[in-house]
C-alpha cells in the first residue's frame, strides 16, 4: 500500500501531531499492526454468556454433564469500550493499516477497541454481543445480525441506551473513495466530539 500523503492524512486529522514518550509503546503496537503477520501475538478477550439459572432438579440431573459457555472473541484489548465490526472474514493488510490510521485520527489504537469480524459475529446469538458492554459501536459494512435493526443511515450516529452507534459503507469501499472518506471523518468528529 502507498503511504497517505499529508494531504490524503488532513482528511482524519487536522491539527498537529506530537509524539510523547509515553505513546512510543503505542507506535511500536502500530506499527506491528502494519506489518500484519505472525510477528503480531494476537490479543483476545473473551465475554462468555452466563449458562441460565436451573432449578436444583435440573441441577442435580445435569451434574454429570458440562454447562456450554458461549465465547465471543474480539483483537485488542477492548480498553475504551469501542467496538469494532468489520464486513467479511478476515482484513487485507492495507484494511488493516487504514482501519489503524483512522484509530490514531481520533486518538484510538489497537489497545483500545474489540476487533470483529461480521463472519465470526454471525455464528454467536446477538447476546453475546450485548456482553460486551460497549460504550460505542461502529460497524462497517453489511452485516447480518440484528444490530442492523439500529441502522437509520449509513454515516449518522444512533443510539440504544448507553451504546452509540455509526454504521459505514465497507472498508475497502471506503479506502477506495474520498468523498467516503471525507463522510467518515465528519461522523467520527460527532462521535468522539472532536473539534476542528
Amino acid at each position: 500500500m502507498e503511504e497517505m500523503d499529508l494531504n490524503k492524512l488532513g482528511l482524519f486529522m487536522d491539527e498537529d501531531i506530537f509524539l510523547i514518550p509515553d505513546d512510543a509503546t503505542e507506535l511500536l503496537l502500530a506499527n506491528k499492526f502494519k506489518n500484519y503477520g505472525e510477528d503480531l501475538p494476537e490479543e483476545t478477550g473473551i465475554v462468555s454468556e452466563p449458562a441460565p439459572a436451573l432449578s436444583p432438579t435440573e441441577v442435580n440431573s445435569n451434574n454429570s454433564q458440562d454447562n456450554d459457555i458461549i465465547t465471543l472473541s474480539y483483537e485488542g484489548d477492548f480498553e475504551k469500550g469501542l467496538l469494532i465490526i468489520y464486513q467479511g472474514e478476515e482484513m487485507s493488510e492495507d484494511i488493516k493499516a487504514f482501519l489503524l490510521k483512522i484509530l490514531r485520527a481520533v486518538s484510538y489504537s489497537l489497545k483500545d477497541i474489540g476487533l470483529v469480524s461480521s463472519v465470526q459475529l454471525s455464528s454467536f446469538p446477538p447476546t453475546a454481543l450485548n456482553q460486551l458492554n460497549a460504550h460505542k459501536v461502529i460497524v462497517f459494512g453489511r452485516l447480518s445480525h440484528p444490530i442492523i435493526k439500529l441502522k437509520e443511515a449509513n454515516y449518522e450516529i444512533t443510539a440504544d441506551g448507553d451504546t452509540e452507534y455509526i454504521f459505514a459503507d465497507d472498508l475497502p469501499v471506503i479506502f477506495e473513495d474520498e468523498n467516503l472518506k471525507r463522510k467518515l471523518w465528519k461522523s467520527l468528529q460527532a462521535f468522539f466530539n472532536i473539534n476542528k
